[in-house]
């Protein structure tokens, strides 16, 4: 199934200062997650951006909180998983979407059980794999198999960013394609 602007709800995942750093690739998965949040929040697509214990993470990185902006909706947790934080379900139900884009940190743990736990709720899920990683290469790689093996869809920032646009020559088209795909 392809990704609907209209059906869609990002969630950047624990993509923190004392954390991200730590990552495999990480300016990768912070460029693309920034990326991903522009994209989202000019073609109208909701967005949250979860935080693992920001008192010891530290808040999300600067990159993903500029492009979101003052009035995003960021989210503390404590759960690996963001659906058993009731802030944050209340937040994904409220939204009305039944596709959730999945990105951030780090994979084998938060995303991997976050992903988990929606399908398991009847949500349609993808991880983008360009925009998440985890400290270590085999556990990102472990994760995003076992992901696709229990059917999750496993996608890249450009898979996203086309199948919410749809169609090119537009000047939507130009604007996204100008600020957000390399």
């Amino acid at each position: 199934m392809l990704m609907k602007r209209q059906n869609s709800l990002l969630m950047i995942i624990d993509v923190q200062e004392r954390l991200a750093p730590a990552m495999d690739d990480p300016r990768q998965v912070i460029s693309n997650g920034a990326r991903l949040v522009g994209a989202a929040k000019d073609m109208g697509v909701p967005f949250i951006i979860t935080e693992q214990y920001p008192k010891g993470l530290g808040p999300t990185m600067v990159d993903v909180r500029q492009e979101a902006g003052e009035d995003a909706a960021f989210f503390s947790k404590l759960y690996f998983s963001c659906v058993r934080e009731p802030e944050i379900m209340r937040a994904i139900e409220a939204s009305g979407k039944k596709q959730i884009i999945l990105a951030g940190a780090e994979t084998h743990i938060c995303l991997m059980q976050t992903a988990m736990d929606l399908k398991e709720q009847g949500y349609e899920v993808f991880v983008v794999s360009n925009a998440s990683s985890s400290r270590d290469a085999v556990q990102n790689t472990m994760a995003l198999q076992r992901l696709a093996h229990n059917g999750i869809d496993i996608v890249t920032t450009e898979m996203v960013v086309f199948e919410w646009l749809e169609k090119a020559g537009t000047d939507e088209f130009k604007q996204i394609v100008g600020k957000y795909v390399l």
